[in-house]
This record gives structure tokens, sequence and C-alpha cells, in this order.
């Protein structure tokens, strides 16, 4: 068996503000990068995502709700809502993690497509 090992703190980011760093079995992980003062676009996920913010300070809005994060934080943003992610005055490095078991229509790849675009 071959074990897929990724460091998540090194690196640039991919293609805009997203790095796919793990797509294996049953469980997507992508890195993102805000720098400071970006916001990503609004998504709706069908399954649960979990966020480790790995340094900087930013914010989760989930619908109406602001919720601050900083290095650390661990969250799961709950399915079926509306949220995006916004940097402070800081680089904001989130990885977020989904189970492929969603519904691949909107789940992990709202989240790897749609949600880490910036918004205009």
């Amino acid at each position: 068996m071959t074990q897929k090992i990724v460091n998540i703190l090194s690196g640039q980011p991919g293609v805009g503000m997203k790095e796919m760093l793990f797509n294996q079995g049953d469980v997507k992980a992508v890195r993102v990068i805000l720098e400071p003062g970006q916001v990503a676009e609004d998504c709706i996920v069908d399954a649960p995502v979990l966020l480790f913010v790995l340094d900087g300070k930013g914010s989760l809005i989930i619908e109406d709700e602001t919720f601050p994060l900083i290095d650390g934080d661990v969250t799961v943003v709950p399915a079926g809502k509306t949220r995006h992610l916004a940097a402070a005055d800081s680089k904001f490095r989130v990885l977020a993690v989904q189970n492929h078991q969603a519904d691949k229509t909107c789940g992990l790849c709202a989240l790897l497509e749609s949600c880490v675009n910036l918004k205009e």
C-alpha cells in the first residue's frame, strides 16, 4: 500500500487562491490562500466541510452570521448553508476537507471549482 503524505504548510497556491492537496479515496482536501482583504464567493455545500485555519485572521460567513477565525482554529461548515471566507488584514490560509460521498454536482466540487474564486 502507498500512503500519500502532504505537507500542508509548504508550497504555493495553485490557480487563483486554491491548491488541491489530496484527492484520493473518499477524501479531497484543498488549501485556500486569501490575500489581505480578499473575499471568496458564496457557495452552498451539500455535505459538511472541515476547515483548519493554518495561519492568519479572517472570517467564516454562514448565511447572515460572521464567525472570526484565527491561527489554529478548526470548525465545521454545516451542509446546505450558504457560506464564504474573508481575509482580515493579513494573509489567511485555510485547509478545507470534505468526503467524496457528497453529491458531486455541488459538495466538494462546488468548494473546489466555485467557492474559491475571488468576488469581483
